[in-house]
């Protein structure tokens, strides 16, 4: 197993032992590593700066019914030095096998079909079960959320950026909303929707997956530091209304798009939970809630035409 077996005598004793430790950083870093297991971490340490990765890093994510969105995602990520794709298909009705078909021949996607509801834990699990050992780092993101390097061409070159053999990197977001369309436009993603909040708003995480102690959906608890896109260790991350910077890696989130989408969204459901039924007046009004558009933004400019153009 990839997750430790997290029993409550294992963090009874983590939290006995740690209690006293007053730096807030520091007593989380030594609680995770004894409900790891100190020769477990110590022994991934070392391995580590040893092994030769077959994935440097790979995205590991949930999906149903993408299939307007999925070339766009895949081709943008790509581009941006992402070579592996771990996919499950949560019982996905439309072209998505279609699509995917070019990347898996090319070994790009590692394609899943995961049936039921709310199965994005359990294929969270499973990739972390497959892969923790052949993958360095593993970025769980969602196909309405695109990794931005800012100042870099590439992901990769950003990373190395940080220290050595870091343990988790958060990841802020940039929340995206509908652009004033009320119908689903033609085009890409990244050309129709351009503007977003006015500061970053949630959190994702790339993460060494041999050091994970409790799987999160968003920033998993993990035996080592966790730090932000400038290398600084982390106490408390208030994602809500106070997350790192995003000036050099972000993660562009467009979560309504459209009010046309995000009805479907809504209809569709996500791996995390179920369809949302709700009445016409409801989900218009969370979408206003939800729709913000203040800031125009146009870094996504130069990657519309070579996405366009991609080609396998």
């Amino acid at each position: 197993m990839a997750l430790p077996y997290m029993s409550r005598w294992r963090k009874f004793y983590s939290t006995a032992l740690t209690f006293w430790i007053p730096i807030k950083i520091y007593r989380r870093l030594l609680r995770a590593i004894l409900q790891l297991g100190v020769i477990r971490y110590f022994h991934t340490i070392k391995t580590d700066r040893a092994n030769k990765f077959t994935n440097q890093i790979a995205i590991g994510t949930i999906m149903k019914d993408e299939g307007p969105y999925l070339k766009e995602w895949l081709d943008f990520h790509i581009l941006v030095g992402i070579k592996k794709f771990f996919l499950y298909d949560n019982e996905s009705s439309d072209n998505t096998k279609k699509i995917l078909k070019p990347y898996i021949k090319k070994g790009i996607v590692e394609y899943n079909y995961i049936p039921g509801a709310q199965q994005q834990y359990a294929a969270y699990v499973d990739i972390l079960n497959k892969h923790s050992f052949d993958t360095k780092y593993i970025a769980f993101i969602d196909l309405d959320e695109f990794l931005v390097p800012v100042k870099h061409k590439t992901v990769p070159a950003f990373l190395k950026t940080l220290p050595k053999n870091f343990t988790c990197v958060v990841v802020s977001w940039v929340m995206y909303g509908s652009s004033g369309h009320v119908k689903k436009p033609k085009g890409l993603v990244i050309e129709n929707y351009k503007y977003h909040q006015p500061k970053p708003s949630g959190c994702k995480s790339i993460v060494n997956p041999r050091l994970i102690t409790r799987l999160k959906l968003h920033i998993s608890d993990v035996a080592g530091f966790v730090i932000d896109e400038k290398g600084r260790k982390l106490g408390y991350i208030n994602q809500t209304n106070n997350p790192p910077s995003a000036n050099k890696l972000r993660c562009n989130h467009y979560f309504t798009k459209s009010y046309q989408e995000f009805q479907k969204r809504l209809a569709r459901g996500g791996g995390a939970n179920g369809p949302k039924s709700k009445r016409n007046k409801e989900k218009q009004k969370m979408f206003q809630k939800l729709d913000t558009n203040p800031v125009y933004d146009n870094i996504m400019d130069k990657y519309i035409e070579p996405v366009k153009k991609f080609k396998l």
